[in-house]
């Protein structure tokens, strides 16, 4: 009985021992994971940290840069005359190539909004003019926007600042005008856009593929699928286009009826 006994202890005490060291062993995983997860915390912080200290001395060398190329410019302007024009030119195209300008701020006008909103529909109409023309003539407003700030750099101007600058536009005569379409999208056009050229393009890339929609037209004519949408439309009116609205989506195809019809009409009037 007594050799029983001692069995069930001896017995009790290795379970015990194994639970003990399984318990060990798996309390050890559990503290291996946390310190590796401690350990990645600890180096992308310190990654994290140098990036920002990198970061710095760049930060504060272009703040350097833009307070260097105000300087220049208002040297320039109170200088005007005692540098030749050519130097004055060239050296704004050094700016300008660094990304660099002196934009115009309230600053320089004194508060006087009039004159500021004026200036700065003019500096739009310059910096923008170049970049709507690449863009095939018009551009949405919202990306003009961007495009403007991104020039100005750290002189961001407002929303409101810039849609009253684009209304003045085309009263100032400017080469960049403000066009509303039907839909109410505002967007900016160069004075050499010829929108009747722009839907003869978009009528005949539909006539040699059949048929299109707003994605295909706009990746095959690098033009925002919205601003291809209001000159689809525009031509539906027309009668130039016909539309398919199917389960894949919303066709266009060119109008047989109307074109074969100017084409019929005209035979007959030159025939008689």
């Amino acid at each position: 009985m007594q050799f029983r006994n001692f069995k069930i202890e001896q017995f009790s005490e290795v379970i015990l021992l194994v639970s003990q060291s399984a318990y060990t062993m798996r309390r050890a995983g559990i503290v291996d994971i946390e310190r590796q997860l401690e350990n990645k915390r600890e180096r992308n912080a310190g990654q994290i940290s140098r990036a920002f200290q990198d970061l710095s001395p760049l930060m504060s060398m272009a703040k350097d840069m833009v307070n260097l190329a105000k300087k220049i410019s208002a040297e320039i302007r109170d200088k005007m005359g005692a540098i030749s024009p050519d130097e004055t030119i060239q050296l704004k195209s050094h700016l300008l190539c660094l990304g660099i300008d002196d934009p115009v701020t309230r600053a320089h006008t004194s508060g006087d909004s009039a004159s500021y909103v004026t200036l700065l529909a003019r500096e739009c109409a310059n910096v923008l003019h170049t970049p709507i023309e690449n863009a095939g003539g018009l551009m949405t407003i919202y990306n003009a926007y961007v495009c403007i700030n991104r020039a100005r750099g750290f002189d961001l101007i407002s929303p409101n600042d810039f849609h009253e600058a684009c209304s003045l536009m085309e009263q100032l005569q400017l080469p960049v005008r403000m066009v509303q379409f039907r839909s109410g999208v505002l967007v900016l056009v160069t004075d050499q856009f010829n929108s009747e050229k722009q839907d003869n393009a978009i009528l005949d890339t539909i006539a040699t593929q059949g048929c299109a929609n707003a994605e295909q037209l706009s990746s095959l004519m690098q033009i925002p699928v919205l601003l291809i949408m209001e000159r689809l439309l525009v031509a539906e009116d027309r009668g130039l286009l016909c539309r398919d609205e199917t389960i894949e989506g919303l066709y266009f195809y060119p109008n047989k009826f109307f074109s074969d019809g100017i084409s019929n009409w005209t035979s007959l009037n030159q025939s008689c």
